[in-house]
């Protein structure tokens, strides 16, 4: 591909006869191609970063003034004129006043040189600038390649960056830290957020992974030295992005073995430990299932990005002992509890709820934590428990919920049994009850609860703030309805559970609503 150069390295490649007379501060003017104008009209048509060849004739032999003629190629950005001298006429001293005041170029060949030789001059000086210019780009190049293909990282690359340029280079991170500093101590008392440098962005397809930072104090790096930083940031991009993918493959295969370790479809325990071993888990402690799963919703959107915050809460929050993945609506963790109390795996669990209330916002998380077991073949049975949990603690209470198994109680046996059937057994138990309070507008249910929560006359009919003979009027009137059950224990253990589902389940609790 043809590069671009200024007049200066063009300049230093032309034979030595050649002079530049006017205009030295233009010497840094882009030069992509050589523009012939043998004659005045051919001077009118030249165009931006043209280095135009003509000669003296030509020149005088324009109508224009001398500053409206430099005018006019300043105006059209012209790079530099390249002028073959006549034996007798040399360049007027007005166009070379107005070629220094404006900083347009203007270099002169002896008049014992053709016009052709002036070209070839020229255009041999444009290529010999083009040959050295591609000689720095592979040099560059070769400089990078061999790091990536030897695996380097951002160490090697910003070294190499460092000798190259003759300044300090960081590396930073997507949040603008440091990861890498060369030489290390440039960085002292420096922010290299703000500090004056030359910055490129660090990035492979859509992912953005910092900048890698020139230290140039201020000052513009030239041509060659943004293609090293574009370079060394090209280098360090493919790098984390083989480290990225490398680490995703990782994850997933990790991923997969522990789903096979609480599927119970790990293998033997010989084999679940070697495969442990090489992820770096210790397996060999005392383990327990948590879920932080996401509560049932619609929009699906922000799902990924929600279980990634979740999955980074989770890490950081359950401490390095845990081992901790994805999976498709929630996070699941391998916790080392020192104890088997299920108060501490409480404690373990809302802490990580307090911090994804702090970190999620797009998303409601419910989490659950089975018992802990010893053997890692064991943890199926702590999974389904944590599974359990969260699925018992939405029914009872709803989204946002923190369970642990055996915390439970009476809601494991319950959350098992089919809505149905609870349907029926509240139905059978207490369906006249409840249809009379609402029919009737009494509270016999909520008396009969009372009841059966204290076996006392006077304690029910003090919490229930009504007389004992109230209460005992309404006794009467439950068994009038619901038949004797106040000195039968199985009955009475019998209403105890169903006014516990009535109170606490949505559920359709009436023989109008069943039928």
């Amino acid at each position: 591909m043809w590069q671009t150069f200024d007049v200066g390295t063009v300049v230093e490649s032309l034979p030595g006869d050649a002079r530049v007379v006017a205009g030295a501060d233009g010497m840094a003017r882009t030069v992509s191609g050589v523009k012939l104008a043998p004659t005045p009209d051919h001077l009118l048509r030249v165009g931006a970063n043209d280095l135009v060849v003509t000669t003296t004739d030509t020149i005088a032999d324009n109508d224009e003034e001398w500053e409206h003629l430099v005018g006019r190629l300043d105006s059209a950005r012209v790079a530099a004129v390249a002028v073959r001298l006549s034996a007798s006429d040399p360049l007027p001293a007005g166009l070379i006043d107005a070629a220094d005041r404006l900083g347009v170029p203007f270099i002169t060949f002896p008049a014992a040189t053709g016009l052709a030789d002036v070209t070839s001059a020229v255009l041999d000086a444009l290529l010999q600038a083009q040959r050295g210019r591609l000689e720095r780009v592979l040099d560059i190049h070769q400089r990078f390649t061999p790091i990536v293909l030897a695996g380097g990282g951002a160490k090697e690359i910003a070294s190499t960056l460092n000798s190259l340029l003759g300044c300090a280079v960081a590396v930073l991170d997507s949040d603008g830290r440091p990861t890498v500093v060369v030489p290390p101590d440039a960085a002292d008392n420096i922010d290299l957020m703000i500090a004056p440098a030359t910055r490129q962005a660090i990035v492979a397809g859509d992912h953005y992974y910092g900048e890698i930072v020139a230290l140039t104090g201020g000052g513009d790096l030239d041509q060659d030295g943004r293609l090293a930083l574009q370079r060394a940031s090209l280098a360090i991009a493919v790098r984390l992005a083989q480290a990225t993918a490398a680490a995703a493959e990782q994850e997933r295969f990790a991923a997969t073995s522990l789903e096979e370790l609480v599927a119970g479809t790990a293998g033997e325990t010989a084999d679940v430990v070697e495969r442990a071993t090489s992820f770096g888990w210790d397996l060999s402690r005392r383990r327990a299932v948590l879920l932080a799963s996401v509560d049932p919703w619609t929009d699906r959107e922000h799902l990924a990005t929600s279980l990634g915050t979740i999955a980074f809460a989770a890490r950081a929050t359950l401490g390095s002992d845990a081992i901790v993945w994805t999976r498709s609506t929630s996070v699941a963790a391998l916790i080392a509890p020192h104890s088997v109390d299920p108060a501490e795996r409480r404690r373990i669990a809302e802490k990580l709820h307090e911090e994804l209330d702090q970190r999620v916002t797009l998303v409601t998380v419910s989490i659950g934590v089975g018992r802990c077991v010893d053997d890692p073949l064991q943890l199926r049975r702590s999974y389904v428990e944590a599974s359990r949990s969260v699925e018992v603690g939405r029914w009872a209470k709803g989204r946002h919920v923190t369970e642990v198994y055996d915390e439970l109680g009476l809601e494991r046996l319950l959350a098992s049994t089919p809505a149905d059937d609870l349907a029926e057994f509240v139905e059978q138990a207490i369906g006249q009850l409840v249809d009379h309070d609402r029919s009737h507008g009494t509270d016999l249910v909520e008396t009969l609860g009372m009841w059966l929560e204290t076996h006392n006359m006077a304690e029910a009919a003090r919490r229930l703030n009504v007389h004992y003979n109230t209460l005992k009027n309404r006794l009467d009137r439950i068994e009038s309805i619901a038949g004797p059950l106040l000195t039968d224990s199985a009955r009475s253990l019998e209403c105890s559970v169903a006014i516990y589902v009535y109170r606490h389940y949505d559920g359709p609790w009436t023989a109008a609503n069943l039928a």
